[in-house]
C-alpha cells in the first residue's frame, strides 16, 4: 500500500512537471511573439515623438511660401496645423494598436503597461494640439472621407499666452511621465524569467529643461508663437485672374495687364486703366469671369466680390440709353486660406460706341479701410459699333 502511495505521488509529481514545463515554453512564446509586435508600435511611436519634437521646437520661425505666380502654397499657419493633426492622428492609432497586442497577455502586466503609455501620449499630444490652436485661433484640417466631422464648427476659443503656457506644460509633464512609465516597463520586461527586448523610446531627450517636448520648454512656447509674425492670423486676398465675355477683339494699352500676368500672393498689383480701352465685339452686355486667391493664413467667409460699371465718355457725349449708364453687382463667396474661387459676376449692360470703366475689387468680411494691392483690377472697355 505504502508503495502505491508512494508511486502516486510521483506521477502527480511528474505531471506538474511536465504542465510547468510546458507552461514555461508557452510564456516564452508568448513573451518573444508580443515583444515582436510591440516594437513596431514603439518604433512607430518613436518617429512620431521626432517629428512632433522637430515641429514644436522650430514653429516659431516656420515661413510662408508660396508657390508659382499665383498662390500661396503652404503658409505657417497651415504646416503648423497640418503636423500637429498629424502626430495626434499617429498618437492615436499607436494606443489603439497597442492595446490590441493582446490576448494572449505577456507575464509581468508589460501588456497593460506599455498601452497606458500609448494613452498618456496620444492625450499629451492632444493637449498640445489643443493649446496651440486655442492660442492662434486655429482649427484642425478636414480630413477627406471621414465618417464624422473632424473639423469644429467654428473655432476653439482663444486663450490667453498664460492660459496656454499652463496647459501646455501639463503636456510636457505627461510626456515626461510617459518616458519614465516605459522606463520602468522595459526593465520590468528585460528582468523576466523569459526576458522580452524592446527598443528604447524616449520623447523628452535629456535633459528634459531644453527638450521641445519637455514640461519647461512647452511652457515657455507660447511667447514665442504668439510673436511670430508668420503664425498670426491675416487677410490677403487677391484677384488672380479675370476673363471677359464677349471676349475682346483687341487690348487697351498700357495700364491693362492681359490675364492679370505678375499678379501673385508675392508681388500683388493692382491694375488700372490706360488711355486705350480694350474692345469688345458688338454686344450689349458685358461679364466679367473672376479668380479669387487667399494668400492669407485664414479661411475668409464671407468674402465680397464687387463689380461697378461707369461711364468714361469723353466730356459733351451724348448719353447712352436708359439702363445702359453703369451699375453695381456684389456676390459673396468664401476662400480658404491658400485656396482660389472662380465666381462669374452678372451680366453688365453696355451700349455700342460708349467708353465705361469696369472695376473688379475683392473685400475680406473683416476688412477695414482701403483695399490691399492686387485686390482691385480696373478696365477701359468699349463695345465696337
Amino acid at each position: 500500500m505504502t508503495a502505491l502511495v508512494a508511486f502516486g505521488a510521483i506521477v502527480v509529481v511528474g505531471s506538474f512537471a511536465e504542465i510547468h514545463a510546458q507552461s514555461s515554453g508557452y510564456r516564452a512564446s508568448t513573451n518573444t511573439g508580443y515583444a515582436a509586435l510591440a516594437t513596431r508600435v514603439v518604433e512607430s511611436s518613436n518617429l512620431t515623438g521626432r517629428e512632433l519634437a522637430a515641429l514644436v521646437g522650430g514653429a516659431s520661425t516656420l515661413p510662408n511660401t508660396y508657390f508659382g505666380k499665383t498662390a500661396i502654397h503652404k503658409s505657417a499657419r497651415a504646416i503648423l496645423q497640418q503636423g500637429l493633426d498629424q502626430a495626434v492622428t499617429g498618437t492615436a492609432q499607436e494606443a489603439t494598436q497597442a492595446s490590441q497586442l493582446e490576448p494572449p497577455q505577456p507575464t509581468g502586466g508589460v501588456g497593460d503597461r506599455l498601452t497606458a503609455v500609448m494613452n498618456d501620449r496620444a492625450t499629451a499630444t492632444e493637449q498640445v494640439r489643443t493649446a496651440v490652436d486655442q492660442l492662434l485661433g486655429m482649427t484642425p484640417i478636414p480630413v477627406a472621407g471621414a465618417p464624422h466631422p473632424s473639423r469644429p464648427a467654428g473655432a476653439s476659443p482663444l486663450i490667453s499666452p498664460d492660459q496656454a503656457s499652463t496647459a501646455l506644460g501639463a503636456a510636457g509633464r505627461l510626456f515626461e511621465q510617459a518616458d519614465a512609465g516605459y522606463r520602468a516597463l522595459s526593465s520590468a520586461a528585460r528582468g523576466q524569467a523569459t526576458p522580452m527586448r524592446l527598443p528604447r523610446s524616449v520623447w523628452v531627450r535629456p535633459p528634459a529643461q531644453t527638450a521641445p517636448l519637455g514640461a519647461a520648454e512647452l511652457a515657455a512656447a507660447p511667447g514665442a508663437l504668439s510673436a511670430s509674425s508668420a503664425l498670426r492670423p491675416s487677410h490677403l486676398l487677391l484677384i488672380t485672374s479675370v476673363g471677359l465675355e464677349p471676349p475682346a477683339i483687341a487690348t487697351g494699352g498700357p495700364g491693362i495687364v492681359p490675364g492679370l500676368a505678375g499678379n501673385s500672393c508675392g508681388n500683388p498689383q493692382s491694375t488700372a486703366p490706360g488711355p486705350a480701352p480694350t474692345v469688345l465685339p458688338p454686344t450689349g452686355t458685358v461679364t466679367a469671369a473672376v479668380t479669387v486667391t487667399n494668400c492669407g493664413t485664414v479661411d475668409d467667409p464671407g468674402v465680397r466680390v464687387t463689380q461697378t460699371l461707369a461711364l468714361s465718355d469723353p466730356a459733351g457725349t451724348a448719353p447712352p440709353p436708359s439702363g445702359a449708364g453703369g451699375g453695381r453687382a456684389q456676390v459673396t463667396i468664401t476662400v480658404a486660406a491658400g485656396a482660389s474661387v472662380a465666381v462669374t459676376l452678372p451680366p453688365a449692360t453696355v451700349t455700342t460706341g460708349h467708353l465705361y470703366t469696369l472695376t473688379l475689387s475683392v473685400t475680406a468680411a473683416a476688412s477695414t479701410g482701403s483695399p490691399l494691392p492686387g485686390a482691385t483690377q480696373q478696365f477701359l472697355v468699349r463695345a465696337a459699333p
